[in-house]
């Protein structure tokens, strides 16, 4: 089935952009569901390799979803859980 050209252009916005965006904003928030290390030192070097893997899975989540709606509320929800996180890492 054809997509709209409306539905294409949020495809790209969500691939790009904004999953570019949720990943940044989840490798910021892994140290908070990450465990500290034996010398009580956030794992840092674990969220930057993850990085890739979150950009890569929020882009072929958008892509392979058959409704983009669903695919933006899932990016949204992560957004936020994440955003959280960090509010919560800076506050403490």
């Amino acid at each position: 089935m054809a997509e709209s050209r409306k539905a294409t252009v949020a495809r790209i916005v969500l691939g790009g952009p904004i999953a570019l965006i949720v990943a940044i904003l989840a490798m910021a928030g892994t140290p908070f569901w990450f465990p500290k290390g034996a010398a009580q030192v956030d794992h840092l070097v674990f969220a930057i390799l993850l990085f890739p893997v979150y950009w890569s899975v929020g882009l072929l989540y958008v892509i392979l979803d058959e409704r983009i709606w669903r695919a933006a509320v899932i990016m949204s929800v992560v957004a936020a859980l994440n955003s959280a996180f960090i509010a919560l890492l800076l506050t403490a």
